[in-house]
């Protein structure tokens, strides 16, 4: 008898054990996972008027699947600048729906004007983040034009003036 009422005292504190174990192996309620994080500083994306323009001109440059939705775009270079001489810079592109929610699927299409892109101008998806990269090899200051979605944007990715 003193048994029974041991384990019937000890029950609530196994069950949170137990689920508190499930819980920390991924077997409990899973929470949404957090939003991706913001990109750095006066990056955020809006199309560019005089690629607009382009486009009208060009619809082949750079195609892609037209997205029926409207999209947020950031892209950003790491590092945002380099070094005189130039170098590698990873390319990354965000593309979010209104409201902040992620959006996979995307496909994206990178050009530059200076140096060369790892893609080579192929489409590129985004991930379950919404998120694509590229890497862009260069020796001077590039002009990074991308199609996201079927909208283009354009952004710059400096080179260090060499020192005199």
């Amino acid at each position: 008898m003193a048994r029974i009422s041991l384990l019937r005292s000890l029950a609530p504190v196994a069950l949170c054990l137990v689920l508190a174990s499930c819980q920390t192996i991924g077997l409990g309620p899973k929470e949404p996972p957090p939003p991706p994080p913001p990109p750095p500083p006066g990056q955020p994306l809006t199309p560019d008027p005089v690629v607009a323009k382009a486009d009208e001109e060009d619809e082949d440059l750079l195609p892609v699947k037209k997205v029926q939705e409207e999209i947020v775009v950031a892209a950003w270079a790491e590092p945002r600048e380099l070094p005189p001489g130039g170098g590698q810079s990873q390319i990354l592109v965000r593309i979010q729906k209104r409201g902040g929610r992620r959006f996979p699927g995307v496909e994206v299409r990178l050009g530059t004007s200076e140096g060369s892109l790892f893609s080579q101008g192929r489409v590129l998806v985004t991930d379950g983040r919404g998120m694509t990269r590229d890497r862009l090899t260069t020796r001077r200051t590039a002009t990074i034009t991308l199609n996201a979605g079927g909208t283009r944007y354009r952004f710059q990715v400096p080179v260090g003036e060499a020192p005199r």
